[in-house]
């Protein structure tokens, strides 16, 4: 009995001993690397005086801090208004917005003051990691997307050492693109193994563009449009059916009487009186000098608006600006060469959404946010709600990658065989199909978009039901009835019938 006790305890004892070496090694055999979520623009609060009694948020800016400043001009403009004097309603506009966001803008070196600050910036910890865990990232957005690939370089470091993996999977959300733009652009893709790009302007957003270019104009439609596509996503509590059918009806009705025509032409009149003051008063001053903005700007956009925003021709806020046109130029290739040495990647973009409504180029499709074609890295589509021209789908030869709908055709992508679209996908919207889809990407050996039967290339975000299903046709306002029973459906298909009766006529 005693030499089986001295065998177990000298069993126990070369055990002990054995660990040591297994704890220098340091790594782990759970199979699975873990995930950095790298946030969308906004990620993190930007705070001015942190920590004083004068401590303001100034984004995401409160609300109370908004309406005493407006308290501040309102009755300058109240005055303005009812004497029709725009010098001194631009006064006011200019005063008004300096006092909310002046303190955003940046130096002529592209640095923050510093008593404007982003005090919960986050660093990794624990060794806690999985398919429902990530680390967040988050950063300023204001800042140069290459500082924030600097500080997302050093993060992915310590998440290795902390979970004992050689590779991490970058799951990013719209803006979180553009540092994974410049991270890749200046340290590559070794030790990445998953790159996931949600709704990203990986090649901008027009509505960058078109604003840092003055392209600036109000339209009934678009307007209408944004409204009604909003709608669905409103949380309006236990009612929230009857009164997102409520107001759908309220939107069309007003545009049908022509109220929206006439605040549209009210607001074109303001910009054309104001427009120029306000800009250069007070919004190439502020938001002219954040390189991360710049970075939303398309480069068929950038000449152009270099001049209009008054870019200076040198310092640290011009390189910088400059700078990031090369990451934005080589984000395609650097992703083609990344998924030829086995990253797994997923583009996934929305489509079919009214983009904002306060550009010329209000037609192009996107998720209301980002428009298609620059977050999928180049498919060709038609207009917002419309199908491509019967003369490009003659054209085509190969119809793999064109949508059911005949709304995109993705064949003109960087990467078509990585690349997701998902129809009336609201910028961002959480969606439990879509991260379903995640979840496949990020396990799967294989990862295209014929790889999963549930997830083919084009996909339809169902609001109601929380999921995503294939893309079969056209959008159809009865079919969305049959298959959700619902006040708002019925408006919808109501109004769809009303309009289809007057386009006849």
């Amino acid at each position: 009995m005693k030499k089986i006790i001295s065998l177990i305890l000298c069993a126990v004892l070369l055990c002990c001993m054995a660990l040591p070496a297994f704890a220098a090694d340091g790594k782990c055999g759970c199979g699975f690397s873990p995930i950095i979520y790298v946030g969308a623009l906004g990620c993190t609060p930007i705070v001015r005086d942190a920590g004083t009694e004068n401590e303001q948020m100034l984004w995401k800016i409160d609300t109370d801090f908004l309406l005493s400043n407006l308290k501040e001009v309102l009755p300058q403009i109240s005055k303005a208004l009812l004497t029709r004097n725009t010098q001194q309603l631009g006064d006011a506009l200019v005063a008004f917005i300096n006092a909310s966001f002046g303190d955003l803008a940046l130096d002529s070196e592209g640095r923050s003051k510093e008593n404007v600050t982003t005090p919960e910036l986050s660093v990794p910890r624990g060794s806690n990691h999985g398919p429902d865990s990530d680390y967040y990232f988050n950063y300023d957005f204001r800042l140069d997307p290459f500082e924030h690939a600097d500080r997302l370089h050093a993060f992915i470091a310590q998440v290795k050492a902390l979970t004992g993996h050689d590779s991490v999977k970058l799951k990013c959300s719209s803006m979180g693109g553009v540092v994974l733009s410049a991270y890749l652009e200046k340290y590559g893709y070794d030790g990445i193994d998953v790159i996931i790009c949600r709704c990203s302007p990986l090649h901008g957003t027009a509505v960058a563009g078109e604003a840092f270019c003055g392209k600036v104009e109000l339209n009934s439609t678009s307007l209408t449009r944004y409204g009604e596509d909003a709608i669905p996503f409103l949380e309006t509590g236990a009612a929230d059916d009857f009164l997102e059918g409520t107001l759908y009806a309220l939107l069309d009705v007003l545009k049908g009487a022509g109220v929206i025509d006439g605040l549209c032409a009210l607001g074109d009149k303001l910009i054309r009186d104001v427009g120029d003051q306000v800009y250069q008063e007070a919004l190439i001053p502020i938001f002219g000098s954040l390189p991360g903005i710049w970075s939303f700007v398309p480069e068929e956009y950038f000449e152009e608006a270099v001049g209009f925003m008054h870019l200076p021709s040198s310092g640290g806020l011009h390189d910088k600006v400059f700078a990031y046109r090369n990451a934005m130029a080589n984000i395609g290739d650097t992703l083609k060469a990344a998924a030829r040495d086995g990253v797994k990647i997923c583009l996934i973009c929305g489509y079919n959404v009214q983009r904002t409504p306060l550009v010329t180029l209000w037609k192009s499709t996107s998720d209301g946010t980002v428009d298609t074609k620059y977050a999928s890295l180049g498919a060709t589509c038609g207009n917002v709600k419309e199908p491509l021209d019967d003369a490009y789908l003659c054209s085509l030869d190969n119809r793999t990658y064109l949508s059911p709908d005949h709304m995109i055709d993705a064949s003109t992508c960087a990467l078509p065989e990585c690349t997701w679209f998902v129809r009336d996908w609201l910028h961002c919207n959480g969606n439990a199909g879509i991260d379903a889809l995640f979840n496949l990407v990020m396990t799967s050996d294989e990862v295209n978009v014929h790889a999963f039967a549930d997830f083919p290339q084009f996909l339809e975000a169902d609001d109601d039901a929380d999921t995503v299903y294939p893309v079969t046709g056209a959008p159809d306002a009865f079919e969305r009835l049959k298959n959700h029973p619902s006040w708002l459906n019925f408006i919808r298909f109501l109004f769809s019938i009303i309009k289809s009766v007057f386009k006849n006529f």
